[in-house]
């Protein structure tokens, strides 16, 4: 099955480019002067960009997996894993478990050093939630899903979804019960091979105690951020915290 995923070098007289992902069609015209993307819904046009250059380099046309940010609510930068069964963990004790969340589709137009998102879609109904208050809670893409110590258990689907580790570590001297997990995902960079996708690196969630209140302290681990200047100039080893005070 050809790769849908990856890099697109466009040059002026070939054929377009057509790639379909689920009802959505991405069509990249290079027949003529400029090259000129657009992105159907069934027959409506949903998004439209006109590429132009002059510098007689190859242009480069990039479709990836992306945090699931871009489209309808753009305020999350986090993913709310729900477990769909709950994990038990002995006091003083830690387990490595492999879940799935949910991603979107992004289109970049990319060059030496930056990429500039020309659009992004997801294949798949978005949900949302808020964790905490309503007063203080923050809202985060949402997902219920499978949750196994065995990777080879979770499937993602294709284009949807990305696979995540997750390393939970127990510093209490109680049993405790999981049911969920905050990720932090701002300005992550999926991996892909295949059209599969995951988040690199491990989602490292800690339990302790501190003055009789449970602290629960999660982290992205060796994972790679785009930099907030150059979108494409990624940060090796990164580490992004949230802190989760209300419930896991």
């Amino acid at each position: 099955m050809q790769e849908l995923l990856g890099r697109y070098i466009l040059r002026h007289g070939m054929q377009d480019y057509v790639v379909n992902l689920g009802h959505n069609r991405l069509v990249i015209d290079c027949s003529s002067p400029v090259f000129v993307y657009r992105r159907y819904l069934g027959d409506a046009l949903q998004s439209e960009s006109i590429i132009m250059s002059d510098s007689g380099e190859d242009v480069v046309v990039g479709i990836f997996p992306i945090p699931p940010f871009q489209t309808l609510v753009k305020a999350a930068s986090n993913v709310y894993l729900k477990f769909k069964s709950q994990i038990v963990l002995d006091q003083k004790s830690e387990a490595v478990l492999y879940s799935k969340i949910p991603i979107e589709i992004g289109v970049y137009r990319q060059s030496k050093d930056e990429e500039l998102l020309l659009d992004a879609f997801s294949l798949a109904r978005q949900q949302f939630a808020l964790y905490g208050p309503p007063e203080t809670g923050v809202v985060c893409r949402y997902k219920e899903a499978e949750v196994s110590p065995k990777e080879s258990e979770i499937v993602a689907i294709k284009y949807e979804e990305a696979i995540v580790r997750i390393r939970i570590s127990n510093m209490v001297d109680n049993v405790v019960k999981v049911g969920k997990v905050i990720i932090p995902m701002e300005g992550i960079v999926l991996d892909h091979a295949l059209d599969d996708a995951w988040v690199p690196g491990s989602v490292e969630m800690s339990l302790d105690m501190a003055f009789g209140k449970d602290v629960v302290n999660v982290q992205l681990l060796d994972t790679k951020a785009k930099r907030a200047d150059k979108t494409s100039l990624l940060k090796k080893g990164d580490t992004l915290t949230f802190y989760m005070d209300a419930g896991y």
